[in-house]
């Protein structure tokens, strides 16, 4: 499953929204007629910029024509007053792949002095270098997106003359080279987003006084270096993502005061060392990804997480017992590929409601054992490839869609009440201990996508009332103590004979057909 945090960053473009919707009317009076036309130096800037483009499948460069540019030019806004223009928005529409401009940024759009936004975003197509020269002329500009088009060549450092800028993204380009440490210099920005481009080197020790940043995103590129420890002193810090790059060092204590912060992502890094012991009192936090370092030592509290919905540790050297998380709020854990120990039932009642046993479906002797009705917002859970021990417990439902538990050492039976979690797509319990039958109530899991048996002790025959599984896409049994004929039906007769091998006596399709008894 994917990390969730893609879906559910912080919308920091509000500034954006909220100043073009003000300036949406601003070259009309209250009857919707031009109250000012545009600025014959303006007209002649954007004309510039549309003869950069070769080709426009958006539509919006159509609407370029006549003498007035502030009245009926798409994506074009003007001060109502003076009739010069001060934003212009260029968006693709979807889908991507038909709706893009190619071509490049022209030098013109240097003569638009009295421009605050700037917007270039989804173009797919827009290539060469950022008009270094032409865009350092725009001293008011506020807003600056260059998003997901073909840009390279390195960051200008000129843009640090652009001191009015607040909003800075160059996201999704091939831009290489260093961040420019004249950025620094540009002490009112409040976000930075240069993503998914190809820049390498440290972060500059300029960036220490763009104290009011509240956004940086530098993830997927090749950063290297220690994570600077200045960034704690940005306390208006809502998201950081470093994923993806190569940093390297500790995780700096100094990120545990920003009581702000809400989305942490320093996944797919070099980082060593601990995972700071404080990290449990950011408040806000709702989503923690520090998956594929090399971090070691124990998993810290993160009880005063209590927003926290999703967390991801995976793949990485930690140690320990699974941690009392207990937190209603989380829908997605992947703790998975660590060295983790502790029992699986333990862990599952704290993350849990336990209550006792009176249902007349739990079988009398375990009557006496306590139920998890696990936090229905809990969709995702990974615990493989660790040391988790104990043995599975039985349930009293719960939201989960993902269950893996696999390369641990469980033991014990698979309950039959794991048919009580009626959201469950992937159940993945393979190279375990588990021993016993295969309950039959499992057919009822009428939305299970994922099936994994496979390298256990279960003995006894697969169901043949799993026909009733129609979701079923994925299924493997092989390497038990299976007996018996293969439901013969689709898809279990038609899954390849690996996914039942090393068996007993299973036959049927897709194995050799069961002998007959005379």
């Amino acid at each position: 499953m994917k990390q969730l945090s893609a879906s559910t960053r912080l919308v920091t473009l509000l500034p954006l929204v909220v100043l073009l919707s003000c300036q949406a009317n601003a070259g009309h009076d209250d009857d919707g007629r031009p109250s000012s036309p545009c600025s014959p130096t303006d007209r002649a800037a954007l004309l510039g910029f549309k003869s950069g483009i070769a080709t426009d499948t958006t539509g919006i460069l159509a609407t370029w024509s006549g003498a007035d540019c502030c009245g009926a030019w798409d994506g074009v806004s003007c001060d109502a007053a003076t009739g010069r223009v001060v934003a212009l928005q260029l968006e693709a529409p979807p889908p991507k792949e038909r709706h893009y401009m190619a071509g490049t940024i022209s030098q013109s759009l240097g003569n638009l002095e009295f421009m605050e936004t700037l917007v270039i975003r989804d173009m797919g197509k827009i290539g060469g270098a950022i008009p270094a020269a032409a865009l350092s002329r725009l001293t008011r500009l506020k807003q600056l997106y260059l998003e997901d088009n073909l840009l390279v060549g390195p960051i200008p450092g000129s843009l640090a003359k652009l001191r009015s800028l607040q909003f800075l993204s160059l996201a999704g380009n091939r831009l290489e080279g260093h961040l420019p440490p004249e950025l620094g210099a540009v002490s009112g920005l409040q976000q930075i987003n240069v993503a998914r481009n190809r820049l390498a080197g440290a972060v500059p020790q300029s960036y220490k006084n763009l104290s009011k940043l509240a956004y940086i995103d530098m993830s997927n590129n090749f950063l290297s270096g220690p994570i600077p420890g200045f960034i704690g002193q940005f306390k208006n810090l809502a998201l950081l993502d470093l994923s993806n790059n190569s940093f390297s060092g500790d995780i700096p204590a100094s990120l545990c005061t920003l009581r702000s912060l809400t989305d942490l992502s320093l996944s797919h890094n070099k980082l060593t060392g601990q995972i700071p012991s404080k990290l449990g009192s950011l408040r806000s936090l709702s989503s923690l990804a520090i998956a594929d370092n090399k971090l070691v030592g124990s998993i810290p509290s993160l009880l005063g997480l209590q927003k926290l919905w999703n967390l991801n540790l995976s793949r990485n050297l930690l140690s320990g017992p699974l941690p009392a998380v207990g937190l209603s709020s989380l829908v997605s854990m992947d703790l998975s590929h660590n060295r983790l120990t502790g029992g699986i039932d333990d862990f599952l009642r704290s993350l849990s409601l336990s209550i006792p046993v009176r249902a007349t479906t739990v079988p009398q002797n375990k009557k006496n054992l306590l139920i998890v009705l696990l936090p229905q917002k809990l969709e995702h859970l990974d615990l493989s490839g660790n040391r988790v021990a104990g043995a599975l417990p039985e349930f009293a439902g719960g939201g989960l869609k993902w269950l893996d538990v696999s390369s641990n050492a469980i033991g014990g039976q698979i309950p039959s009440t794991v048919s009580k979690l009626q959201d469950l797509e992937r159940l993945d319990v393979s190279r375990n201990r588990v021993r016993g039958v295969i309950p039959a109530s499992m057919a009822g899991l009428a939305r299970l996508q994922w099936l994994d048996l496979s390298s256990n002790e279960i003995v006894g025959r697969i169901p043949e009332n799993f026909t009733r599984m129609g979701s079923i896409r994925h299924g493997s049994f092989r390497r038990n103590k299976l007996c018996g004929q293969i439901p013969q039906a689709r898809p279990f007769n038609l899954f390849p004979a690996a996914a039942y091998a090393h068996n007993l006596c299973l036959c049927g399709k897709p194995l050799p057909p069961c002998r007959k008894i005379l």
